[in-house]
């Protein structure tokens, strides 16, 4: 095929999401000529409300599905947390990048308050919690104020910080940002928690640094969501967008995409809800941590790196159903 249009949203972290799909596909297919079509979705309308309360699932996926069936586009590209567990009727996921970075970053704006870590939590961070954190605040007494509207963030938070209430912030990243140092849209907030991958993509630590702390979260603690970091791009089952795409997906990454995608279908739940899924490979091993509703769970699988990709792929899919019942049990 000569041209491929692809859909996205129109935010400037979609749109540089929907750029690196361009340039893997140039890469790729040589002069292939590809065109940005942007779309706006439900999600994007109703920003008043937590995403839990819009209701339906893939708030940010329905219209882009409709697009492909109708064909007034070829493929979507999607930030793969948002995406539900099944797509739509005679459509795929047909390729991911590799990932970026899983963590969530806690944002502090410069000279701002701090949250306390909750007494008995174990600490294993890449900064200091109890030196940098804690004492700034200690004997302060103040409800601490997150914004977040993710229920996955919101359990954590508690969890892990004294004295936190987390009230809801939708908007982009740089209208989050904003509302954190401006205090504008109505409530004020302490700090924000934001994907770090997004924040790389956008190079927004470099531009803020001087009116905002970041602070990346230990993975293994403030667990992901399913699929964070990820971009995946959507098309028509068969079509010829989608064997294009499928020369630009990363092994790996698809690997641990699928794995957290079944512990998603495993729990019944969604983006919307307090569930999180971080799949890996460390020293040969596959590795998978799961959250759903505060309790979480761990597995790990025998196969090593040089395992063929369909056995690694069998192995992650059991050990998700494995973790997905520990955490249903202990619910």
């Amino acid at each position: 095929m000569n041209k491929i249009r692809i859909g996205t949203r129109g935010s400037k972290l979609a749109l540089k999401q929907a750029a690196l799909v361009q340039e893997a596909l140039r890469q790729a297919e040589g002069g292939i000529e590809t065109e940005i079509v942007v779309l706006h979705t439900q999600g994007d309308k109703i920003l008043d409300k937590p995403l839990a309360e819009i209701g339906d699932k893939g708030i940010f996926v329905s219209e882009f599905e409709q697009a492909l069936l109708e064909e007034r586009i070829d493929i979507a590209v999607h930030s793969a947390k948002d995406l539900p567990v099944k797509p739509a009727q005679g459509l795929d996921i047909v390729a991911v990048l590799p990932r970026g970075d899983v963590r969530d970053v806690l944002v502090i704006p410069k000279g701002g308050r701090h949250p306390e870590l909750v007494e008995e939590y174990p600490v294993q961070s890449s900064f200091d919690l109890h030196d940098t954190v804690a004492e700034k605040q200690r004997g302060d007494g103040r409800t601490f104020v997150i914004g977040t509207g993710s229920r996955r963030r919101q359990k954590q938070a508690e969890q892990l910080w004294e004295n936190v209430t987390c009230e809801n912030i939708r908007g982009n990243v740089d209208t989050r940002l904003r509302k954190l140092r401006d205090g504008s849209g109505g409530t004020t907030y302490d700090a924000i928690i934001l994907a770090k991958a997004g924040l790389d993509r956008l190079e927004i630590m470099s531009q803020y640094g001087d009116q905002f702390e970041f602070y990346p979260l230990p993975p293994e603690q403030f667990l992901p969501a399913a699929c964070q970091g990820i971009i995946a791009v959507e098309a028509v089952q068969d079509s010829p967008a989608a064997e294009v795409c499928r020369k630009i997906t990363d092994a790996m990454t698809e690997l641990c995409f699928q794995v957290e995608r079944e512990v998603l279908e495993q729990l019944a739940a969604d983006c919307s809800e307090a569930a999180a899924a971080w799949c890996r490979q460390e020293r040969g091993s596959l590795i998978l941590d799961v959250m759903y509703a505060g309790d979480k769970a761990k597995q790990s699988s025998a196969e090593t790196g040089t395992e063929k990709w369909d056995k690694q792929l069998r192995a992650g899919l059991e050990m998700a159903r494995k973790a997905a019942e520990l955490v249903k049990e202990k619910g």
